[in-house]
């Protein structure tokens, strides 16, 4: 039993590293695409859009964070200069989804969301397979800000996770970027329960050594 205490190193590592999963979602920042925008700085996907946007699915606008026809994103308050050149616009009913494969199993969803200035609020829904898991809206000209939401996944297999404008009767477009799905970190307890496991696996086999000395 030489090598438990590696084994042990690596299992405290594993659990440790949580926290740190990689982001499930491909192309999170809408950055990956292969449209022209023109001089106002953006298009219509599903449109008038002369290409496609990378591992999306979308009928909304793909918008230039410097576009003047949408109210220059990136000066709204909040910005940061890691979120890009590119973002997504929820106006009124349109949408951009992107099809995963996912273990059954917990999972947090962040992004960040700003409302476009000089037109009306608006709200928009995060979607699961059809079914609505969030609820959100923003102010015009409100600055960008973080949200997230944590859901469960109940069978393993192929899901679509979709971010849904609502049809108004009055324009309004809410602004998102920086999307990541990661898995949920385990609870405290669950951490605990797995290092007092090992901690039990260790005290067994050192009793064993002993014996087998003695």
């Amino acid at each position: 039993m030489q090598y438990l205490p590696t084994l042990l190193a690596g299992a405290v590592l594993a659990l440790s590293s949580a926290s740190a999963s990689a982001n499930l979602l491909s192309n999170g920042s809408f950055e990956s695409h292969s449209t022209s925008l023109a001089n106002n700085g953006f298009c219509y996907l599903g449109g008038n859009c002369p290409g496609t946007l990378a591992d999306w699915s979308a009928s909304a606008p793909l918008i230039g964070s410097y576009s003047g026809a949408w109210g220059d994103p990136s000066s709204r308050g909040g910005w940061s200069a890691s979120q890009g050149d590119m973002l997504i616009g929820l106006q009124n009913a349109s949408w951009v989804e992107q099809s995963l494969t996912l273990a059954a199993g917990t999972y947090t969803l962040s992004w960040v969301d700003a409302g476009r200035p000089g037109y009306n609020n608006t709200s928009y829904e995060v979607k699961l397979d059809g079914s609505t898991i969030g609820s959100y809206s923003t102010l015009a000209g409100e600055a960008w800000d973080g949200q997230s939401l944590t859901f469960t996944v109940g069978a393993s297999g192929s899901h679509t996770l979709r971010m849904q404008g609502l049809a108004v009767n009055a324009d309004g477009t809410a602004f998102i970027d920086n999307m990541t799905l990661t898995t949920a970190v385990p609870e405290p307890g669950t951490a605990s329960l797995g290092l007092a496991g090992l901690a039990l696996l260790a005290g067994v086999a050192r009793r064993r050594r002993q014996s087998n000395a003695g």
